[in-house]
C-alpha cells in the first residue's frame, strides 16, 4: 500500500516562534506525522474577515474551516501580527490596545493561510462623552450641565425643573409646600425616576440620548472596582478626578448648592442630582462628596444642585 508522509518542517519553524495570547505557551509540532493514505488539506477559511472592537479587553471568537472535511490533519496555528493590539488563542481574539492587527490561521499540513483584520477603535459619540470601558453601559459627560469646561460649576437646578432661577426655596418650587409632595398637587406624584422624562432637564436641553444619571448609576460610579477617586484641583478648582482602568477620567468640581438665594459651601461640598426620587416624596437622591468622603444621600427636591449628565451606549 502506498504511503504518503506529511513532513512539517517549514510549518514547525513557524509554529515554534508563535506565542499564545498569554505570552507563555508555544505551539510546536513535536515530530513529523505520518499517515497512511493521507488526505491532503486543500483550503482554509475563516468565518469573519474583519473584527472591530470599541474598547480594550473585549473578546470575539472566529472559527477556521479546513477542507476537505476528511483531511488527515486539520490542526491550525493561530497568530497575531501585533500582540500589543490584539491577541489570539484557539480562535479567541482579545483586544489589548487601540490600533490594528492581522490575525492569521495557518494549517499545519501544507501551510495554507487565512487572515482576519482586527481594529480596536475608540467609539466616539459626542465630544462630551467619556467612555469608562465595556464594564459600563453609559458614558459620563466631561462637564456639568450648563458648563463649558470641566472646572466650571454649571447650572443649578431644582429636582424635576428645567431652568435655573435666582432662589431655591419651597415658595419658588414646582410644589410650594413639602406636604404637597406626592399628592394631587404634585406634578411628579407616583413618579419614582425622572430619567428621560419631560422633567429630566438633561433630556430636555441636551437631547439625543443624554439624561440624568439614576441613583443606581451614581452608586456604581462611587463603588466600581474599575474606578478610582482622587481629591485634587484643576485650574484652581477643587474636586474629584474619577479615573477608569482604561485611562479615561472625568473631573467633578465641588460646586456647592443653592438654598433659597444662598450658594452654600462652594469648594467644600459637592451636590449632584440623580434622577431618582428619595424615600420620601419631598426628597431625591444625590451624589454628595467632600474631601472627607463620597456617598449617595437624599435631600429636599427644592434645593439647587448641579447635574453631571450621562449618555446611554
Amino acid at each position: 500500500m502506498k504511503k504518503t508522509a506529511y513532513l512539517f518542517a517549514a510549518v514547525a519553524v513557524l509554529a515554534a516562534g508563535a506565542l499564545s495570547s498569554c505570552g507563555k505557551e508555544k505551539t510546536t509540532p513535536e515530530s513529523p506525522v505520518i499517515y497512511e493514505n493521507a488526505v491532503e488539506v486543500t483550503g482554509i477559511a475563516l468565518d469573519q474577515s474583519t473584527v472591530k472592537f470599541t474598547d480594550k479587553k473585549q473578546t470575539s471568537v472566529i472559527s477556521a474551516t479546513v477542507t476537505p472535511d476528511n483531511a488527515s490533519d486539520k490542526r491550525v496555528l493561530w497568530k497575531s501580527s501585533d500582540e500589543s493590539v490584539a491577541t489570539v488563542k484557539n480562535g479567541i481574539i482579545e483586544s489589548v490596545n487601540y490600533g490594528t492587527a492581522t490575525i492569521t490561521a495557518t494549517t499545519y499540513a501544507g501551510g495554507l493561510v487565512a487572515s482576519c483584520s482586527v481594529s480596536v477603535v475608540e467609539e466616539t459619540v459626542d465630544d462630551r462623552a467619556v467612555n469608562f470601558g465595556s464594564s459600563f453601559n453609559i458614558y459620563w459627560s466631561s462637564v456639568n450641565f450648563g458648563a463649558e469646561n470641566p472646572e466650571d460649576f454649571g447650572s443649578y437646578i431644582s429636582w424635576g425643573e428645567l431652568d435655573p432661577k435666582s432662589s431655591y426655596g419651597w415658595s419658588t418650587y414646582m410644589v410650594t409646600l413639602p406636604s404637597w409632595c406626592g399628592t394631587d398637587k404634585d406634578a411628579l406624584k407616583d413618579v419614582g425616576d425622572i430619567a428621560s422624562t419631560a422633567n429630566d432637564v438633561i433630556a430636555a436641553k441636551w437631547g439625543e440620548g443624554w439624561r440624568m444619571p439614576t441613583a443606581t448609576e451614581v452608586n456604581t460610579l462611587i463603588n466600581s472596582s474599575y474606578l478610582t477617586w482622587a481629591w485634587t484641583s484643576s485650574e484652581g478648582v477643587y474636586g474629584y478626578t474619577v479615573t477608569s482602568t482604561n485611562g479615561k477620567s472625568i473631573f467633578l468640581p465641588v460646586a456647592g448648592y443653592y438654598s433659597e438665594d444662598l450658594l452654600a459651601h462652594p469648594g467644600a461640598k459637592g451636590r449632584y442630582w440623580t434622577s431618582t426620587k428619595g424615600e420620601t416624596d419631598y426628597s431625591a437622591y444625590s451624589l454628595d462628596f467632600s474631601s472627607d468622603g463620597i456617598f449617595l444621600d437624599q435631600h429636599n427636591r427644592n434645593l439647587g444642585f448641579v447635574i453631571r449628565p450621562v449618555l446611554d451606549k
